[in-house]
């Protein structure tokens, strides 16, 4: 059964009414007036004319909303349309207007539909990203007097969006580093100091030393998730999978999460001062480590940690930086030789046999052998 002209429009505004997307009905007539007088006196560029504060308030004041559905009050936290209507110039406070200045330069080209992506603020002051479109309605074309808005909230995909375009960002950065840089994961060790501390635990060195397993298994949980490509070449690998298995095996002074033995007892001590730091919610120092390659190069290198902000996840991240001063140490140990040796014998001076006095004398070294040798005869 045909409906009757009153019946579709009842049907019309149910369905604007009850529309899940926020909708707004504009009467744009009196500024499509005000755009063609300008016209008529002038005006050519409507972008440029727009730039002056004046004749843009002047277009604001004359756009004139007829409704709003209900979704639109829910979408911008208003009670009711007067609260709704109260705080439009908050919800679209931007000093530029360029939303504003792009819809009416389209519809002023003759476009009669509007798309793009914008930012308002709602009556409790949440900033949204919303998805704009805006469609003059057939038979008002010429004079601009229905233009139907849909806004949709899309915060939370642009959140996701540009933490995406960040990653990414950050990735590349962190790829084309010229620093050798690991990427270390330790929620495992943050959750078992978390865990110390919810148990009473107020003395972590005292832990350490009655709990020696427990140092064990928190330095297990380190994982290396990442590796740029300078830290590969240093460390003579090709993937980051294959840095991780070389520096687990104990050749990482520290780096890796296995304690290993290939360099003694500074990889254990180094993750003792390293805990320390966390749990005192120190800043991380710089320090020396030993490492090797995986060809056996003996490294040297000057070892600086950083936590990765916002890891996401209820991660902890932590970036290490690693520079080399393997040419540093050798030039070090060569100026000692040359400080404790004769230069024309290669023998120990003065300065060096009281030095390896010293050294016998510390160690308590028993029975200590002396050869006493005659080079005159």
């Amino acid at each position: 059964m045909p409906q009757t002209p009153g019946q579709t429009e009842m049907l019309e505004a149910q369905l604007f009414e009850l529309a899940p997307v926020s909708l707004w009905l504009q009467d744009l007539g009196a500024l499509k007036a005000r755009l063609d007088a300008w016209r008529e006196a002038g005006m050519v560029d409507l972008r440029a004319w727009l730039r002056d504060p004046g004749h843009l308030r002047t277009c604001q004041s004359l756009i004139r909303i007829v409704r709003v559905n209900r979704s639109t009050l829910a979408t911008y936290d208003a009670r009711d349309e007067a609260e709704l209507f109260a705080h439009i110039p908050a919800i679209f406070d931007d000093p530029r207007a360029e939303a504003l200045i792009e819809v009416l330069c389209q519809l002023w080209a003759g476009a009669t539909q509007v798309r793009l992506v914008t930012r308002n603020r709602t009556v409790s002051g949440r900033v949204i990203d919303v998805s704009y479109a805006g469609q003059m309605l057939p038979g008002h074309e010429a004079g601009w007097t229905r233009y139907l808005i849909s806004v949709e909230d899309i915060t939370r995909r642009e959140a996701l969006r540009r933490e995406r375009d960040a990653d990414r960002r950050t990735g590349t950065l962190f790829q084309h580093a010229p620093v050798p840089t690991l990427i270390r994961d330790e929620t495992g060790v943050a959750a078992r100091l978390a865990a110390l501390r919810a148990d009473g635990i107020t003395d972590l060195a005292g832990h350490l030393a009655a709990h020696p397993g427990w140092l064990a298994e928190a330095e297990a949980s380190r994982r290396i998730v990442d590796a740029n490509r300078p830290a590969l070449a240093l460390f003579g690998v090709d993937t980051c999978d294959a840095l991780a298995r070389h520096l687990d095996g104990g050749l990482g002074g520290g780096l890796g999460s296995g304690l290993g033995s290939g360099l003694g007892e500074a990889p254990l001590q180094l993750f003792r001062e390293e805990l320390a730091e966390l749990w005192d919610g120190a800043a991380p120092r710089s320090r020396d480590i030993a490492a090797r390659s995986r060809d056996g190069r003996d490294l040297h290198l000057k070892m600086q940690r950083s936590p990765v902000p916002e890891a996401g996840g209820g991660r902890r991240l932590v970036q290490i930086a690693l520079t080399d001063i393997g040419d540093n140490k050798r030039s070090e140990a060569r100026l000692a030789v040359l400080s404790l040796t004769d230069p024309l014998t290669g023998l120990l001076n003065r300065l060096g046999y009281a030095a390896a006095l010293d050294r016998l004398e510390a160690g308590r070294t028993v029975p200590t052998s002396v050869i006493v040798a005659d080079l005159n005869d």
